[in-house]
């Protein structure tokens, strides 16, 4: 049973098959619904979308969490293939249904395990470098909200593509006090204070930790981690020009067309 619940997942990602009717898997519980995922990582990776190379945060805002039925923070894979350079041009047919998060992404400084000492107050000290991302999420169900939060844990959290702008380093930043924003065709649609990561996007990186060392995982050095959306998710049905904005980060940018 858990063999074709796995199936269907991959199957969904690679050929862009909706999910639906799932209520005859049950998965017990957050635990069993990661490591579920990892099995569906590892399938991916082979069918062509290339090593795990980092993680992305999910439902770190509230009205993100509203939208998708979700009361938690999840994380889902980014996959080496995934990431796209900044202004590529994209089909809009590549996606289920596509949509785009102006977040922050950092890349860890070194190994995070069991026996490391981390705390909100040193936790800069993981952090290498860091810069503005924009992701494109893909809503592979035919209906989400009619979903467990297991089942969009296994999808990968409805990850796909992410494009990361230029990496800097400035370990006194204050990330709360960034405003993000998302355009489209050049003109702003949403911006928003990165406070609405948890408060602080490094809430979100102490959540990652704690959530990834509680399934007996560790965080390996050079990961990106891509913390969550500062922006509203935005749905994308028609050729335009989206372009995530963080002042003092930079900007990237994707041009969707039919």
């Amino acid at each position: 049973m858990k063999n074709k619940l796995i199936n269907t997942f991959v199957e969904s990602r690679l050929k862009q098959v909706l999910i639906n009717d799932l209520d005859s898997y049950q998965v017990k519980d957050l635990n069993e619904a990661y490591n579920l995922q990892e099995i569906v990582n590892e399938k991916l990776s082979l069918s062509g979308l290339g090593e795990v190379i980092g993680y992305k945060i999910g439902c770190t805002n509230k009205s993100i969490q509203k939208e998708l039925g979700v009361n938690c923070p999840i994380f889902g894979p980014i996959f080496k293939n995934k990431i796209i350079n900044s202004n590529k041009t994209i089909y809009i047919k590549e996606f289920t249904k596509v949509g785009v998060e102006c977040e922050i992404y950092i890349k860890i400084s070194k190994e995070v395990n069991e026996n490391t000492n981390y705390n909100i107050n040193n936790i800069r000290n993981f952090i290498a470098n860091y810069g503005v991302s924009l992701e494109l999420v893909e809503n592979r169900f035919f209906d989400i909200k009619k979903n467990k939060i297991e089942h969009i844990i296994i999808d990968g959290s409805l990850g796909n593509s992410i494009i990361l702008g230029k990496e800097i380093s400035n370990n006194s930043i204050n990330f709360s006090k960034l405003i993000g924003k998302l355009l489209i065709n050049k003109k702003e649609v949403y911006s928003n204070s990165a406070s609405t990561i948890l408060g602080d996007p490094l809430n979100a990186l102490l959540w990652y930790f704690d959530q990834k060392l509680s399934l007996n995982k560790f965080i390996k050095k050079n990961e990106i981690i891509s913390l969550g959306s500062i922006t509203p998710l935005l749905w994308i049905d028609y050729p335009c020009n989206v372009e995530a904005v963080i002042d003092g980060l930079g900007k990237c940018s994707i041009n969707f067309v039919d």
